[in-house]
């Protein structure tokens, strides 16, 4: 596709791959920093001072590198023990900001880009040359990274003359204690990749070598794009004011707040000082001002008698209108670290200062504070006594929970379980490593929880009430979570990028062992079951694990896969090892690896890959870490195994074939919408796919359950893509029948199901329910017939189970396992996760009257677990077919009649929700209803008619819980049931002469979109949980109108825009308008990018940024594109027939469906077709940029919009330089020798002499032209900007050439020369030679060359500077510009450009003189480039000219 080809060189690809290096050696360590910091509310401003104590790691050291974005630091207030020190600082978050001086627009934005580079680690587009390689002009999607970290150190301190860097003596009293030598491992051994294997860096020299260095900075910040975030303080917001730290997974965030180290391996211990109002209302106060009143009369005082001439007075107001009880609200400080002293300022009592100190080493980035009127709950007092006597006397550790004013109810209900998950990893796995743990609920926060050192910022959004139960395990997960970061991502760092994914993997997975303690091994299972399920089907062209660490910061799809599919390789992991050392598995190696970075060096709570298999091999002595380490961590992909299994009766043994089929995959997919925005910015990014393992090995459990009920397990090892298998047979004897089974069944012969009852005590276990002719009868239920219970009979085995054990993370399908067997697996297996797999084989069946019967008896079985049940519910739907007789109807029915209605009668119960088994299961019922469909598409009257009922008759007057979550889910099911499904190729839809049964579906849309309306209107009036009715009912419309059930009305959902509106309920309105393709309109488009760009929440930023790339993949994907039929055929053989309903009657064209093909297949189709599609849209071309220029936007947002601008235009070098014309001064002079200067608003427009006086030569035809004088020198101009130095321009036309009768026309060549840049800046600014004769001249000749009247001055001087030799990733590589060739070129004879050489230039060959340049002079390069001529040569027939 034009503009949109990827680069093959594997070089380049590895090298865009790896994103920003780590920091190098800056020549010290960190030994300890203090910050003291100063928050001023009304002015949203910090003012502080930060001391950092350093150990230099060489005598060399002349220069301290710090990190520093967005604050001022002042001349002098930079002090090296003590001692003034000379700076250099300048803010790289300025390069957020377009220069004034320039006139750029979204063509522009590469130049945008090269700004930001210093701050994403970006390479410049001047530099993608070097690693692209291309130079066939093609335009390419990547993105190379690169960058020093240590280049971007905004603050350089020049150590003064009078500070020496001495060595002492270890032993010594100055010497570095030995607490101070942690700081040390910030720069210990580093890893990197070769061939697959990870070496270690050679570690540093010890930090106590040379003596300590105090770095001392004084600064202030007035202006936030990031670190801070201020709530409550906007116009219009009624929120509780407060403010709080941001934290990002890369580094960068915390250098926006306070001068420091801002690597994460550079850790050392912390004192922080706060200072604060004491009270809200001293925190709101603005400072008195002075107002001046005249004529002796002061405002609203009329009867004060007149003073002097003016008079001061000071005027008390508040930021924001606060009561009298709020005003005395307490301001609360909570931080990282140990609370150590708090008390009141002495030179001003409305303030406080709040100590904190960290004696354990973190990194900058995991220093958090937030400071607001908040409550305090005490957490501990929900720690059971159990734990409390184990961990012992003052082993307990205080947690304590934050929240603001009225909230304190969620956060105790929320946070229940939070001081008993600490005590059990605690217990389990290691002391806790701080000596308290607190977290503060704030809003506006991106993700749901931030971890720092002892803290979590945990959003608001994980509070729940008492009476919500849908969220509630999955908000107490993620809290469980942010506790396991204390240990592994705060306390235990990974030692690089790459090595991210350990403490990513090993958190989530002792949440999850927590989980498994708090809810049950079931619900663990299934749970893990389902991921497993999920990874297999993404896990398609993804990185690997390892390699996956480095790309987290393209978005947060990358992280979540990362959340997904690490628990998951060290959960197998974990299996194996058990499996084969009958060892504690991971648990004991979480343990050594706590243990360690508890009390040993900080060197080893810095983990890296190959050092954790090393701990894994030494602790667990499982010895086959290494191939699973290359094919779960170094590897990408998940194995597919296909089954066929055969019993041989003659050798009595079971014959399996397990094939590996990962790598028959189909290469071209569907390119689904949700998946749009990842592969686009994988794309842009270079983030690219892991190698296909074609084989994985390792250990597999196969268990087959014989005729005689007994399971007997075999371990084999897979170490081939084909592997064969004879797993020998153990029953000497067959099976009892089913029908002697069922007969005793029925008399009454009783089976108990705690496995006691003999050998036949496993049969019919589960599933036993419904056996009496009288049900079966009642509920339409089918039986096996009498073909297959003689199969059945004969059969030597019940089923067989592959990788029983759950050791793999895999796709199993058997080729020729019957049915039956997976019913015998369902109903007697107990293994949670054999029950799931039956139910996924029972989901792709036809529809059967069998099949529903064990899916309605799995359902109405108690003791299944709730979530088989479900997934039973939600598989009866399929089974309501016509070739069935609606059973499956019927049987959904029935079930939410017995459980849910009063008996016999279909009058619904009262909602009780304390069953919550019940509940999930009385969820999925409408949920099942939903999806049936008739023969026409369309959900049948009875299915429709149950929901609605359900919602009418629903009561929740004697319920103790909620039922926000229910009504939403009946309201959506109500929604799905107006949506016809029409299968492709289906002929028009047949419609009845009923009148009464045609009016009846319009009736009941009529009647669905009331309640939609009626509920929507009750939660303006009663808010819902997170107003979970009008995202429900904005989300129900939206898909009635992607359907056409409904006419699309953009105001719906236009409504719902405004500011002020929920957050929830705005992001979703923009989630409707943009599916629906409404990102064509100008209006709607420009109101979102203003939103996102100016609204002050960061949450809503960053969600409405995936709404708006939904809309471009809405585009790309022509979904609401209308249906125009392609031009007829250019012979008129084939003649396009439209119906009049849209429907084309014969084929599009082949062009046509290989553009629909592209679009919907592949990303860079996509690509094409949505830039062709906005081309020419000037509003949003115009918006967007617009967007870019936003004051609050971040840098990773601007990034985001920018890679938007690469994708929709083309880049163009030129652009137009703003420059202030001279002003006119005037001078006054005062008398005794003094002169006043004056700048007045007059420019001056034109010189006051002219500055050439040159007359056009008049040239009359049939005569010589007169001889062209030399020009003047040419005055050149140079600018500076932020992003470096500017492109050079292009090359001016060629001259005229002079006419020749000599020889054919010339053929074109392209010439490519490698010119370093100082040779070709000397070829650019070699002057004008006009002395040099030609040999030959003609009148054309002559009169191109001569000089044209200089133009007049304009106010704004607009400069064009075109880059000549640069190559970019947006652009083809630019060429000296060479007019086309004409008809009378043929007579002419091309002027030569000169050639650089090693003396500068080459002489301008004989006969052929440059013309004079006019441009101004570039600004030198510091790449590279490649510099192409296009030379005309005569024909191979004559020699060329010498």
């Amino acid at each position: 596709m034009p503009g949109l080809l990827l680069d093959t060189d594997l070089a380049a690809a590895q090298h865009a791959f790896k994103g920003p290096e780590p920091a190098r050696e800056l020549g010290f360590t960190v030994l300890h920093q203090k910050l003291e910091l100063e928050i001023d509310f009304t002015t949203q401003s910090l003012t502080g001072r930060t001391e950092i104590t350093i150990v230099p790691q060489t005598r060399d050291l002349k220069t301290i590198r710090i990190h520093a974005r967005q604050c001022s630091i002042k001349r002098g207030k930079v002090l090296v023990n003590g001692l003034p020190a000379n700076f250099n600082y300048e803010d790289p978050m300025k390069s957020l900001d377009i220069p004034k001086y320039v006139d750029w627009g979204a063509n522009q934005y590469h130049l945008q880009r090269d700004r930001l580079g210093k701050l994403t680690g970006d390479k410049k587009e001047s530099e993608l040359e070097e690693h692209a390689g291309h130079g066939n002009g093609t335009q390419e999607l990547t993105v190379p990274k690169g960058g020093d970290p240590k280049d971007h150190t905004a603050l350089e301190i020049a150590i003064p003359k009078g500070v020496r860097v001495e060595e002492i003596d270890l032993f010594s009293e100055g010497a570095a204690t030995p607490l101070g030598q942690r700081s040390s491992m910030g720069v210990a051994a580093r890893m990197s990749v070769a061939d697959n294997m990870l070496t270690p860096k050679t570690a540093t020299e010890p930090a106590g070598r040379f003596q300590p260095l105090t770095v001392s900075i004084e600064f202030s910040t007035n202006y936030w794009r990031d670190g801070l975030q201020f709530v409550g303080l906007a116009e219009g917001d009624a929120r509780f004011p407060y403010v709080y730290s941001k934290h990002w997974i890369d580094s960068g965030t915390a250098s926006c707040i306070f001068p420091c180290v801002d690597d994460p391996a550079m850790r050392c211990l912390w004192d922080v000082t706060i200072k604060c109002s004491r009270m809200l209302g001293d925190a709101l106060k603005r400072k008195p001002a002075a107002v001046r009143h005249h004529k002796g009369a002061l405002p609203g005082k009329k009867d004060l008698p007149a003073g002097t001439a003016s008079t001061l007075k000071e005027i008390e107001e508040f930021a924001v209108p606060l009561s009298e009880e709020e005003k005395l609200l307490e301001m609360v400080v909570v931080c990282s670290g140990e609370l150590t002293d708090e008390s009141v300022d002495l030179d001003d009592s409305s303030k406080k200062i709040v100590k904190f100190q960290c004696n354990r080493v973190v990194a900058p980035q995991h220093i958090g504070f937030a400071i607001g009127p908040f409550e305090q709950v005490d957490l501990s007092e929900f720690r059971e006594d159990e734990d409390g006597e184990k961990l012992g006397q003052g082993q307990a550790v205080q947690v304590v929970g934050y929240c603001l004013p009225g909230r304190a109810d969620e956060v105790r209900h929320t946070c229940a379980p939070m001081a008993h998950a600490l005590d059990h990893f605690s217990l389990r796995f290691g002391m806790y490593p701080f000596s308290q743990y607190s977290l503060v609920f704030v809003d506006d926060q991106v993700f749901d929880v931030e971890h720092t050192a002892s803290l979590s910022l945990c959003s608001t959004r994980l509070l729940i009430r008492e009476d919500i139960i849908d969220p509630e395990v999955e908000n107490i997960r993620t809290l469980v979570h942010a506790l396991a970061s204390q240990w592994f991502g705060v306390g235990i760092v990974p030692q690089d990028r790459g090595d991210r994914w350990i403490t990513i993997g090993l958190s989530h997975y002792m949440a999850g062992l927590f989980m498994k303690d708090l809810c049950g091994n079931n619900e663990y299972a299934f749970r893990q079951k389902t991921l497993t399920d999920r990874l297999v089907e993404l896990d398609i062209s993804r990185p690997s694990l390892y390699a996956l660490g480095e790309a987290l910061h393209v978005g947060p799809f990358e992280r979540d896969f990362m959340k997904l599919k690490a628990p998951l390789v060290l959960f197998i992991l974990d299996k194996r090892i058990i499996k084969a050392s009958g060892s504690a598995g991971l648990t004991r190696v979480l343990s050594k690896l706590i243990i360690a970075a508890n009390t040993g060096q900080p060197e080893e709570s810095a983990l890296n890959t190959r050092d954790f298999r090393r701990l894994v091999d030494k602790v667990t002595k499982y010895r086959q870490t290494e191939p699973f380490w290359n094919q779960w961590i170094l590897g990408s992909g998940c194995p597919r195994f296909s089954i066929s299994q055969k019993f041989n009766k003659k050798r009595l043994v079971v014959e399996m074939t397990i094939s590996q089929k990962q790598d028959t995959l189909p290469t071209q997919r569907s390119l689904k919408k949700p998946c749009f925005t990842r592969m686009l910015k994988e794309e842009l990014h270079g983030v690219w796919a892991g190698d296909l393992q074609p084989v994985f090995t390792g250990p597999m459990t196969i268990r087959i359950h014989e005729a005689d009920g007994t399971p007997y397990e075999h371990i084999v090892e897979i170490r081939e893509g084909v592997q064969k298998i004879e797993i020998p047979y153990n029953t000497k004897y067959k099976r009892l029948k089913r029908s002697r089974r069922q007969k005793e069944r029925l008399a009454g012969a009783a089976v108990d199901i705690s496995g006691e009852g003999g050998d036949d005590a496993l049969y019919y276990c589960l599933g036993d329910v419904l056996q009496t002719p009288a049900d079966v009868a009642e509920w339409g239920l089918a039986d096996w017939d009498a073909e297959t219970e003689a199969r059945m009979d004969q059969e030597s085995y019940e089923w067989i189970r592959i990788d029983a054990d759950f050791e793999w993370l895999c796709e199993k399908s058997f080729t020729s396992m019957p049915s039956y067997m997976y019913i015998s697996q369902l109903q007697q297996d107990r293994d949670v996760v054999a029950q799931q797999e039956s139910m996924l084989f029972l989901s792709n069946t036809v529809p059967h009257n069998l099949v529903s019967t064990f899916l309605v008896r799995t359902l109405m079985d108690t003791r299944y677990f709730h979530g088989i049940r479900t997934m039973a519910a939600g598989l009866l739907q399929k089974h309501a077919a016509l070739k069935t007789g609606w059973i499956g109807l019927k049987h959904l029915e029935k079930a939410y009649h017995e459980f849910f209605c009063y008996p016999d009668s279909k009058m619904a119960r009262s909602n009780d929700f304390t069953d919550k088994r019940a509940y999930w299961v009385e969820t999925s019922i409408p949920k099942s209803l939903a999806q049936i469909r008739d023969t026409r598409g369309d959900c049948p009257k009875e299915a429709r008619q149950l929901i609605l009922d359900m919602l009418r008759f629903n009561d929740n007057g004697n319920n103790e819980y909620s039922d926000n979550h229910k009504v939403a889910n009946l309201l959506s099911c109500l929604a799905d049931s107006l949506i016809p499904v029409r299968e492709e190729g289906a002929g028009e839809v047949f419609k009845g002469d009923d009148e009464e049964e045609e009016d009846e579906p319009s009736q009941f849309k009529t009647i669905v979109l009331d309640e939609l309306d009626r509920y929507r209107r009750m939660d303006e009036w009663i808010d819902s949980y997170q107003n979970i009715y009008t995202t429900t009912v904005l989300d129900c419309k939206r898909r009635l109108m992607k359907a056409k059930v409904i006419p699309i009305e953009p105001l719906d959902f236009a409504q719902y825009l405004h500011d002020g509106t929920s957050d929830f309920v705005r992001i979703k309105a923009f989630e409707a308008l943009m599916d629906l393709g409404f990102l064509t309109n100008n209006a709607v488009a420009s109101l979102l990018l203003n939103v996102l760009s100016t609204d002050s929440s960061p949450y809503t930023r960053h969600h409405l940024f995936e709404r708006l790339f939904l809309g471009l993949a809405t585009v790309a994907s022509g979904e609401n594109k209308p249906i125009e039929p392609p031009p007829p055929a250019p012979n008129g053989d084939v003649e396009m027939q439209t119906e009049e309903d849209g429907l084309i009657v014969q084929d599009a064209s082949t062009e046509a469906r290989q553009a629909h093909i592209a679009r919907t297949t592949s990303i860079f189709g996509a690509v094409a077709a949505l830039k062709e599609d906005l081309k020419g849209n000037a509003a949003i071309k115009t918006a967007l940029w617009k967007a870019i220029k936003s004051s609050v936007i971040g840098v990773y947002e601007q990034r985001d919009l920018l890679d938007i601008c690469n994708i929709l235009y083309e880049a163009v070098e030129s652009m137009i330089v703003k420059l202030k014309l001279p002003c006119f001064w005037k001078v006054e002079y005062l008398g005794k020798g003094h002169l006043v200067f004056k700048q007045t608003g007059k420019v001056r427009k034109a010189p006051r002499k002219p500055i050439l006086n040159v007359k056009p030569p008049k040239v009359s035809l049939g005569t010589a032209a007169p001889p062209a004088r030399p020009a003047p020198p040419q005055v050149r101009l140079s600018f500076t900007s932020n992003a470096g130095a500017m492109r050079p321009p292009k090359r001016p036309l060629p001259v005229e050439a002079t006419p020749s009768s000599e020889g054919p026309p010339a053929k074109k060549r392209i010439v490519k020369l490698k010119v370093p840049s100082a040779k070709l800046l000397q070829i650019q600014s070699l002057p004008p030679k006009p002395t040099i004769k030609r040999e030959k001249s003609s009148p054309s000749s002559q009169s191109s060359s001569t000089p044209r009247p200089s133009p007049k001055v304009s106010p704004v001087i607009s400069v064009a500077s075109v880059a000549a030799s640069t190559t970019s990733a947006s652009s083809a590589p630019a060429s000296l510009a060479v007019p086309p060739s004409t008809p009378g070129d043929a007579s002419r004879v091309k002027v030569r450009k000169p050639l650089p050489d090693s003396a500068g230039g080459r002489k301008p060959l004989p006969g052929a003189p440059p013309k004079p340049r006019t441009e101004s002079a570039p600004v030198p390069l510091v790449k590279k480039t490649t510099l192409k001529l296009k030379l005309k040569t005569p024909s191979s027939s004559q020699p060329p000219p010498s």
